[in-house]
């Protein structure tokens, strides 16, 4: 029973997988067929312009079809580590090793457009950049439904296995914690922290003069 709801499972996701390349496909299918028109109306009223002696300069938005960020993930992989991870959050091997824990495990593939990399690069600036759909699309030259499916892809994988790469919290309170009556009352129970975390507090009442302009 266990290997047959395995065996279902499995055949669940290469349906979803193939479900998606077929969207994605169609999508963009859809996008160059739009583009297509679009030239082919431009051609036209440049005709019918030039037949009446007055001509409009139109531009056309064209992006490259796949090659495009593929390239520029790659290149900036061999730029300095430094600026690499002040812009994606992590070290271009942590990268590469995240891309490689990915493809190797069966969580995600390379699709017909996109590679695992550039899926990945294109989380990484939005969550940690808080970069915009329309600087991602210029970027990449992508579409806006193929950057939300990038994100949106790396997001539900690293939510199915971040369990299994987190450290766990221990159940020994800090000593600096358990030993202070002023932090023990409000930090007992936290698990941890980022380093360089910010968190929101208003301080109310009489005690507002005191922590005035304090950080």
């Amino acid at each position: 029973m266990f290997n047959v709801n395995i065996h279902e499972d499995h055949e669940k996701e290469v349906d979803e997988i193939e479900e998606d390349d077929y969207k994605e496909a169609l999508y963009e299918t859809i996008r160059y067929l739009w583009m297509a028109i679009q030239a082919i109306l431009y051609m036209i009223n440049d005709c019918t312009n030039n037949m009446c002696c007055a001509h409009t300069t139109r531009s056309l938005t064209r992006r490259l079809k796949t090659r495009y960020g593929y390239d520029y993930i790659h290149e900036i992989l061999k730029e300095d580590p430094e600026n690499f991870r002040q812009v994606y959050r992590m070290y271009p091997d942590i990268f590469l090793k995240l891309s490689t824990i990915l493809r190797e495990k069966g969580f995600l593939r390379d699709t017909r457009y996109i590679c695992i990399e550039e899926m990945l690069t294109t989380f990484l600036l939005i969550v940690g950049q808080n970069t915009r759909y329309c600087l991602i699309r210029q970027n990449f030259g992508r579409s806006h439904f193929t950057t939300s499916r990038s994100f949106n892809k790396i997001l539900q994988t690293l939510n199915k296995f971040a369990i299994d790469i987190m450290v766990k919290p221990g159940s020994v309170v800090p000593e600096k914690i358990r030993e202070s009556t002023r932090f023990y009352l409000y930090f007992k129970d936290c698990i941890g922290a980022i380093d360089d975390t910010h968190i929101p507090a208003m301080v109310t009442g009489r005690d507002t003069s005191s922590y005035r302009n304090r950080h």
